[in-house]
C-alpha cells in the first residue's frame, strides 16, 4: 500500500511499488472516421459479448454448486474457447480486446471475494423489498457484488488496453497527431 512519508495510507492506493517505480497512465479523447467509429463499435460489442459469456458461465457454475454465499472459486476458461463458438468473433479483433475482456471479468470476481464473501450473502434492497411483498425469488443477478452483464445501452464506449512491446504509438504526420492502437 502506497504510504506518505509520516507512514499514514494514501486513499485509493491498493498495491505497494518497489521504491523508484512510478505507475503512469494516458486517457485520450479521439474523433475516429466513420471506418474507425465502425471498427471500434464492433471491438466494443465483442469484448461486451465474450464478457457477458463470461457472465453466464458464471452463473450456470454457481447455479451447478448451488452457491449460498461464500468465496467464488470460478475457473475462467481461455476467451479462445468463446470465441470459436462464433463466427464475427474469431477475427474480427486483436487479442486485446478480449484480454481486456478476462481481465475485467477477473477484477470483478476478486472485488466480490474481497468485499462480500465474508459477509453473509446479502440482496440487494429493492429484491428484499420484492421477496417480502410479492413473494419474489432471487437469482444470482440479485446478490449484491456478483458481477452482472454489461449492456449495450448503458455501456460506456471506451477501449482499455495494455501496452505490450510498443504496440501504442502516438505518431505525427504533417503537424497532426495520430494515436496507433492494435489493429
Amino acid at each position: 500500500m502506497a504510504a506518505r512519508e509520516d507512514g499514514t495510507h494514501i486513499k485509493g492506493t491498493k498495491k505497494s511499488l518497489p521504491d523508484g517505480w512510478i505507475t503512469s497512465g494516458f486517457r485520450f479523447a479521439i474523433v475516429p472516421t466513420e471506418e474507425q467509429a465502425t471498427r471500434l463499435e464492433q471491438a466494443f460489442g465483442c469484448e461486451r459479448k465474450v464478457y457477458n459469456e463470461y457472465i453466464a458461465g458464471l452463473y450456470e457454475y454457481l447455479d451447478g454448486i448451488r452457491f449460498e454465499g461464500g468465496f467464488i472459486r470460478y475457473q475462467i476458461p481461455s476467451y479462445t474457447t468463446i470465441t470459436a463458438q462464433y463466427d464475427y468473433l474469431d477475427t474480427s479483433n486483436d487479442s486485446f480486446v478480449y484480454n481486456d475482456a478476462k481481465m475485467r471479468f477477473q477484477a470483478a470476481i476478486r472485488k466480490y471475494n474481497e468485499e462480500y464473501a465474508k459477509k453473509p450473502m446479502q440482496y440487494k434492497k429493492s429484491v428484499r423489498k420484492k421477496m417480502k411483498t410479492m413473494g419474489y425469488t432471487p437469482t444470482f443477478r440479485d446478490i449484491k457484488g456478483v458481477p452482472k452483464f454489461h449492456s449495450k445501452k448503458q455501456g460506456k464506449f471506451s477501449y482499455t488496453t495494455n501496452q505490450t512491446n510498443g504496440n501504442i504509438k502516438i505518431r505525427q504526420e504533417n503537424g497532426e497527431c495520430f494515436l496507433c492502437i492494435p489493429k
